[in-house]
């Protein structure tokens, strides 16, 4: 062992950048980033770069702080998630309010960036912003004292914009916003108005798959061989492949 050559694998990655919908990701509810995490388990590391209350105006600053050529390198997969807090409503909610040119302009920008990084189209995922359900949300804004700064009619105009950036620039796109508002009891979707639930988690998961599946073909089964095709008589060279 002394004599062995050391050699670090270095696993790929899904980074996963977006708003709190994206902080929670690995939470008990919205639990859409630890479903990805245990489907790429062994073969790749599933990075959490979400920020609560954030918008494209902000994120596209933090970006370059998150994302760099070396990561790039290793990415198999930049998955943005932005627009519920750009398409708040600017009356009751200017602080995080985007308009909808800049909201389109800043991704824009972060698609140019991640591909000046290396990461090409293909490997570039944006998710619309979800519907939500304003009885539920709203109890939780005026819990917190603050208006009910949403709509449906204005996120699905949001989240067609992010469609049809996706389609214009050659990236990969889930449409959250119309697949949860394919069935009547899209609220089910939502633990709380807003954030997604255990069954949204799942139906956001099942919407990526089949993207990061094809994004991944191409990597080992899992890294390392299982415990059962290791030669217990030659362990060094099971392992080590020398």
């Amino acid at each position: 062992m002394a004599n062995a050559v050391r050699k670090v694998v270095r696993w790929p990655k899904v980074l996963l950048f977006g708003d709190s919908i994206t902080q929670f990701s690995f939470s008990v509810d919205g639990c859409w980033g630890s479903l990805l995490s245990d489907y790429l388990q062994r073969r790749c590391d599933v990075l959490n770069r979400g920020f609560s209350g954030y918008n494209t105006r902000w994120c596209k600053y933090v970006l370059p702080q998150v994302l760099d050529e070396t990561l790039a390198k290793e990415t198999v997969a930049l998955v943005i998630f932005l627009g519920a807090n750009d398409s708040c409503w600017h009356e009751l909610n200017p602080r995080q309010h985007v308009p909808l040119d800049e909201y389109k302009l800043n991704l824009r920008e972060m698609i140019e960036f991640s591909l000046s990084q290396g990461i090409s189209r293909e490997k570039i995922v944006l998710i619309t912003p979800p519907a939500f359900d304003a009885p539920a949300w709203g109890e939780q804004c005026l819990l917190k004292g603050r208006a009910l700064s949403k709509d449906n009619k204005v996120t699905s105009v949001y989240a067609e914009t992010c469609y049809n950036l996706a389609v214009e620039m050659g990236t990969e796109c889930v449409d959250l916003y119309s697949e949860m508002m394919k069935s009547e009891e899209y609220a089910s979707y939502l633990c709380d108005g807003l954030h997604l639930s255990q069954r949204g988690s799942k139906l956001l998961f099942d919407l990526l798959r089949p993207i990061i599946e094809k994004l991944t073909a191409q990597l080992p089964a899992a890294w390392f061989p299982f415990w059962d095709e290791i030669d217990v008589n030659n362990v060094e060279k099971s392992l080590l492949g020398s």
